[in-house]
């Protein structure tokens, strides 16, 4: 497919991602629709909890797979309908203290900054003492080495110049924020997480978690954090 395809999504000509009234209309019915009639607790089972945020269609066995309203038939079920549907940018429908381990990959750049500090404070609100937050998001830092010339995967080169790699990065595929380490350190400090630090591709301090998808370690950042243990 050539780069100049509107349906190339690594084209700077792609028209995909562009903002309708239509679009957004649609959007927020969905999601009003749902927090109606399909804000639901999610179903929990007895020993670990693990909750995989964000999922789109990569779900897990044995976990709550959970993401926006997509697939819905306002007249009927949906048979592949997710463990737990949600809008993100509204406080979690979930108790305190539920789950063993939270994994989400590339999905608080779909938020902006504000609605994203509320969504990891709701986080560490609903995990268990201990337990470990897994998150990745697209890596500024990479994107603006690749602008600069640097070294950096060889996948970048999907896009010509870093002036439309980054012009991807900010403006296509829904994205409303953009991360790097430092900023995603305050933001997860400033939820109350503690034992935060950048890790690499399915590394780190619980394996459970090591669910990253190695089509998207060229462009990732990885951080862990863990939810304050009493008296530590």
């Amino acid at each position: 497919m050539s780069l100049h395809s509107n349906n190339n999504d690594y084209s700077i000509y792609n028209t995909k991602y562009q903002l309708s009234l239509k679009g957004l209309l649609k959007f927020e019915s969905i999601s009003l629709y749902g927090r109606l009639v399909l804000n639901k607790k999610p179903t929990l089972i007895n020993g670990n909890n693990l909750l995989n945020l964000g999922c789109g269609s990569n779900k897990f066995a044995g976990w709550v797979n959970a993401d926006f309203y997509s697939g819905i038939k306002f007249w009927k079920k949906h048979k592949n309908r997710l463990d737990w549907m949600l809008d993100l940018r509204y406080p979690l429908n979930c108790d305190d203290n539920v789950w063993d381990g939270v994994f989400s990959e590339h999905t608080l750049e779909h938020l902006y900054p504000n609605q994203a500090l509320s969504l990891l404070k709701e986080l560490y609100r609903t995990m268990r003492e201990g337990a470990w937050l897994r998150i990745s998001v697209p890596d500024l830092a990479k994107y603006v080495d690749f602008y600069c010339d640097k070294q950096i995967d060889e996948t970048f080169k999907l896009w010509p110049t870093g002036c439309e790699a980054i012009r991807s990065l900010t403006q296509n595929w829904i994205h409303l924020s953009v991360w790097d380490s430092k900023l995603l350190l305050r933001f997860l400090q400033e939820a109350g997480f503690m034992n935060i630090q950048e890790v690499r591709f399915r590394e780190g301090s619980d394996s459970k978690l090591f669910k990253d998808n190695k089509d998207r370690c060229w462009e990732s950042l990885y951080m862990e954090a863990q939810k304050n243990i009493k008296g530590s």
